[in-house]
């Protein structure tokens, strides 16, 4: 499933890389520090997946969010967040699943599997 990465640049991006090249099926096809560059690869390359960093502003989440979800309805988007409260936010902004920032690498598995056996 080919998958991108929007997370700001750092060691934190390159965990996430890291633990999403780990999942069976899951395709990294590019890293974007931020949502604009995001939008515009996913214009350019339409990846089935969409996995967004909670280091972002809130406001870039949300406005990448609505623009994925507006002209890219096919792409499903993963919000990674830092705090269960941040669960409604986070899909009443669009996002398809939400997962804690600090969760258990398994938990991530699930929804990567989840979303390639049930596709938009």
């Amino acid at each position: 499933m080919p998958t991108a990465l929007v997370s700001r640049p750092g060691i934190m991006q390159q965990a996430l890389r890291a633990s999403l090249a780990a999942c069976p099926g899951v395709e990294v096809v590019g890293a974007y520090g931020d949502g604009l560059t995001a939008l515009n690869a996913v214009a350019a390359h339409a990846p089935a997946l969409l996995v967004i960093d909670c280091n972002l502003l809130d406001a870039e989440v949300e406005a990448l969010l609505a623009a994925v979800k507006l002209h890219y309805a096919t792409t499903q988007c993963v919000v990674l967040i830092r705090s269960s409260q941040r669960a409604a936010w986070a899909r009443a902004s669009g996002a398809d699943a939400v997962i804690p920032h600090d969760g258990p690498m398994n938990e991530l598995m699930t929804v990567l599997a989840r979303f390639r056996v049930n596709p938009l």
